[in-house]
């Protein structure tokens, strides 16, 4: 595994992931009460382990596999439960400070790859006074876009920053995350938010693994210190 600092220099351009990384989406309304609400968009009957389920990304994926306008109509349900969810949602410590940090980075460049809703991240950064600092947001638009861990959306961040997979790092709290950052050959670092996530994570082969987003903060500041001094002078 690569000390986090090794990783970071030379690499300016941070994509994160949103729930997670930057906030916990469902820590004011939970997840659990988002599927529950989701059910009744579907107009039938779930199987049992649907109906028992806290996760409304697994409903989303069931509603895909029925029928384009079942999917449709669960994906903007889902849209507008995150928007609520979002205006209560607990920010991850310090996590603010490391996209302010990271974008002031010479040639630093700051964006979000999520399968959360764009709609809800773009509200969720602006209520916080963030969205200045984010170069872009790379996220759920409709039900067609092809979520992680495929890597699509952070092959779309790349190309739309100019940035090549070398030159970047990609945060997220998940084994999705994981895959879809090895997919894009885009060095992973793994928030190990839980207990157990950092041996979860370990067969996967993260860059690095971090267990709070000050540990994140603290490379990026001596990082900037380190590249304005030897950024030549106008």
């Amino acid at each position: 595994m690569t000390d986090l600092r090794q990783l970071l220099t030379g690499r300016p351009c941070l994509l994160l992931d949103f729930d997670g990384p930057i906030c916990s989406v469902f820590s004011g309304i939970s997840s659990r009460h988002a599927a529950q609400e989701l059910e009744g968009t579907f107009g039938a009957p779930l199987p049992p382990h649907l109906r028992a389920t806290s996760d409304p990304f697994e409903l989303l994926e069931y509603a895909a596999a029925l029928s384009p306008s079942v999917a449709t109509a669960v994906e903007r349900k889902l849209t507008q439960l995150e928007i609520q969810a979002v205006n209560c949602a607990a920010p991850t410590p310090d996590a603010h400070n490391v996209i302010r940090e990271a974008a002031q980075r010479p040639g630093g460049s700051v964006a979000i790859v999520s399968n959360n809703s764009t709609a809800a991240i773009s509200a969720y950064l602006t209520a916080h006074s963030v969205n200045e600092h984010v170069s872009g947001i790379f996220a759920r638009r409709s039900a067609e876009t092809r979520l992680k861990p495929r890597p699509d959306l952070l092959d779309a961040a790349l190309s739309a920053l100019g940035v090549q997979p070398d030159g970047s790092t990609f945060t997220g709290d998940s084994v999705t995350d994981l895959k879809a950052a090895h997919a894009a050959g885009v060095p992973a670092i793994g928030f190990a938010n839980k207990p157990g996530k950092a041996e979860r994570f370990a067969q996967y082969s993260p860059a690095s693994t971090i267990v709070s987003m000050s540990a994140l903060l603290d490379v990026l500041r001596s990082l900037t210190d380190v590249e304005s001094e030897q950024r030549p002078s106008p």
